[in-house]
């Protein structure tokens, strides 16, 4: 089984991200994020066969130490291949590289097996808007985009688990509020 652990974030950008999702799926032009029961976040790892019951666990107690903190997406960015992927960049704050290293030193004996886009030095932090978008439909997902994206700061209030394929969300943590 494969889960992921995320960031997420206050309602009211959550909001403003599905807003998006659903304008690009009326566009039929890659995965629905929507239909497939996705949530916006930012993924600090993602990985392969892992003790569920343990991993939740640990998890719990990182938490308690983690504090709710802003960001500010301003951008847009693409992964063109494989996946064809077009996301929000926040800005690199320290504590959002701290959460992220904090996590994979907690969890250093997963590093085996997490996914390798995720490990430390090789993390592109992103909130996804589109997946699975066709080369050649990028141009045209990433107008719709442009048409309706205003830079917004965001709240990461909470930290939770998911499993993927479908996608289930396990557990969520709320963060210390600031």
């Amino acid at each position: 089984m494969t889960y992921a652990v995320n960031l997420y974030f206050n309602q009211e950008a959550e909001n403003y991200i599905i807003n998006i999702w659903r304008q690009l799926t009326a566009l039929e032009k890659g995965k629905c994020l929507i239909c497939c029961n996705s949530r916006p976040h930012i993924t600090l790892a993602i990985y392969e066969g892992i003790d569920l019951e343990e991993t939740q666990k640990r998890l719990k107690a990182f938490a308690r130490n983690i504090h709710s903190f802003h960001l500010q997406f301003l951008q847009i960015g693409i992964f063109p291949q494989p996946k064809g992927a077009i996301f929000l960049t926040p800005n690199l704050t320290d504590e959002l590289f701290k959460v992220h290293r904090d996590f994979h030193q907690a969890f250093m004996d997963y590093q085996g097996q997490g996914w390798d886009y995720y490990k430390p030095n090789a993390w592109y932090p992103h909130c996804t808007l589109a997946l699975e978008t066709p080369l050649e439909a990028i141009p045209c997902v990433l107008g719709e985009i442009l048409k309706v994206f205003q830079p917004m700061e965001v709240c990461v209030e909470s930290i939770g688990m998911a499993s993927l394929d479908p996608i289930k969300y396990l557990m969520e943590l709320q963060l210390k509020k600031e």
